[in-house]
């Protein structure tokens, strides 16, 4: 079977897409767009120097505008927090008032009622259901609540 040049740098340019699973940063993409622009100067014969300079223009052109666009949508590699690490730093709503004594009550985020423990037990007095606390920490099935939110980190 006999390739042609052009069927070569689309070859390499889904190679580098596939790749881009792998490896954060919307990086390989952008140059498996610059083999397609290589493709396209291959196809009309222009020349391997056309070829690597189109290649490499197009794959400039998609890092430089189509990067920053991919990054805003999550392409970026970055964990996100997920489970009860996204919950710290959260506003939640009370849904029962918080026990002075035992500083225990509940509270709702995203849907769902939690147990939660109030940092300070002198708040319980000025908190009723409704009230927004933020969560400082989660401490097994219980949110450590406080009126203010956390200024440092766990």
């Amino acid at each position: 079977m006999h390739w042609e040049v052009w069927q070569i740098w689309i070859a390499g340019g889904l190679i580098l897409l596939v790749l881009e699973v792998f490896v954060p940063g919307f990086v390989l993409a952008c140059l498996g767009l610059g083999s397609f622009g290589g493709a396209i100067a291959a196809y009309f014969e222009l020349g391997f120097e056309w070829e690597i300079t189109i290649a490499g223009l197009t794959g400039l052109l998609a890092f430089l505008f189509l990067r920053p666009f991919a990054l805003k949508l999550g392409f970026n590699g970055n964990e996100r927090l997920s489970g009860v690490e996204a919950l710290i730093g959260q506003e939640c709503t009370i849904t029962k008032a918080f026990n002075p004594q035992t500083g225990l009550g509940r509270c709702k985020i995203d849907g769902d009622d939690w147990r939660a423990k109030l940092v300070d037990r002198e708040q319980a007095k000025s908190l009723a259901p409704g009230s927004v606390v933020w969560i400082h920490r989660v401490d097994s099935n219980t949110l450590i609540v406080s009126l203010h939110p956390q200024t440092t980190t766990p």
